[in-house]
């Protein structure tokens, strides 16, 4: 049965010349014959590798894709919001080049698209990273859930909006912070998040960036912005 939904989707990439075709063509295998309307927009968030030749190849097989060039790195956050921008579909949502996550993540949230609800997945036990990725990571979420009086099982995962609930307010965040940014200001705006358990697929190259300094100094930069707003 195919969903009556048009959905933009950002696919942020740096440096994934490795990763990128293969999410891209997972999105486009999973999700093709449950939707109406697929939007694929890949942002190259200033790579050095050939991830633009990858994107363009993909543009030229595929009608759906487009593809947005970031001349220098300005982060994954600015991606999504660049993304945003374009966006056609009704609902708006991102999926990592590095391919980490599997397609079949948005396949739990379809029948959960509607109004005044985002969808959401957590990994949380279905999740095989390092012990301490998994520890700061649920310290993480421990942490933004007494910063900000919510108690949710997650903040980074893959989340379905409705277009509406982003265009209304405009992102702050560059950094990695932008999930957890886009899903408090949604509540702050009566949307009820559901979330949804699914496997995480784990990376098969490259290591992520998520727990580097810059990572940390960002988040915790964009954090202290969205609490002064």
């Amino acid at each position: 049965m195919i969903k009556d939904i048009y959905i933009s989707i950002c696919v942020p990439a740096f440096n994934e010349e490795k990763t990128l075709r293969g999410a891209v063509e997972d999105l486009l295998e999973i999700l093709h014959s449950k939707i109406r309307g697929l939007d694929i927009i890949i942002v190259d968030d200033g790579s050095t590798d050939s991830t633009p030749q990858v994107a363009v190849q993909l543009t030229r097989m595929h009608k759906n894709i487009r593809v947005i060039r970031h001349a220098k790195r300005m982060g994954i956050g600015a991606s999504y919001r660049d993304a945003l921008r374009i966006a056609w579909g009704d609902y708006f949502t991102w999926f990592p080049a590095d391919h980490e996550n599997s397609a079949r993540e948005f396949i739990l949230c379809l029948p959960y698209l509607k109004k005044g609800a985002i969808a959401t997945c957590y990994h949380r036990g279905l999740d095989h990273r390092p012990y301490l990725r998994r520890f700061i990571s649920r310290g993480y979420t421990a942490l933004l859930n007494i910063i900000f009086r919510l108690n949710l099982k997650y903040y980074n995962g893959l989340t379905i909006f409705p277009l509406s609930a982003l265009s209304s307010s405009a992102s702050l965040c560059d950094g990695f912070f932008f999930t957890a940014e886009n899903i408090i200001k949604a509540v702050r705006r009566g949307y009820k998040v559901i979330e949804l358990p699914a496997p995480l697929r784990g990376r098969t190259s490259g290591s992520s960036s998520a727990l580097t300094f810059s990572s940390f100094r960002q988040a915790i930069s964009d954090i202290l912005r969205i609490l002064r707003g």
